[in-house]
């Protein structure tokens, strides 16, 4: 693929430290990859807590995070995700997603594939 291999890792290592924090003792994280047509995409699935589909576009803004107020387990500042899809963009990919509450998520990063 064609890629910044320091922007890549980071945006791998954002996505599974997101996949970690949102998955509780006992369930799974798996990342996979395949090739569909120009593109190299690689799944970051969770067995964790979901995201409703109404999020779905918010939580790549800056500042938001799926989880709230006093009931929050999980730290950070909302910044992740808006910066991984933005780097992906950059490097002419993007950063998708699908989730269903209580079942878990899959963010896939669609990255050139290279010659």
């Amino acid at each position: 693929m064609r890629a910044d291999r320091d922007r890549f890792q980071q945006i791998i290592l954002n996505l599974l430290s997101n996949a970690l924090k949102f998955t509780e003792s006992g369930g799974s994280v798996t990342v996979s990859w395949r090739l569909e047509r120009d593109q190299v995409l690689i799944d970051v699935e969770d067995t964790g807590i979901g995201i409703a589909a109404s999020q779905f576009e918010r939580i790549f803004n800056p500042f938001v995070q799926v989880q709230s107020g006093n009931t929050r387990t999980s730290e950070g500042v909302g910044l992740g995700l808006s910066i991984s899809r933005d780097m992906a963009r950059q490097m002419g990919g993007d950063i998708s997603l699908r989730s269903e509450l209580g079942k878990g998520s899959t963010f896939t990063l669609s990255l050139p594939r290279g010659p």
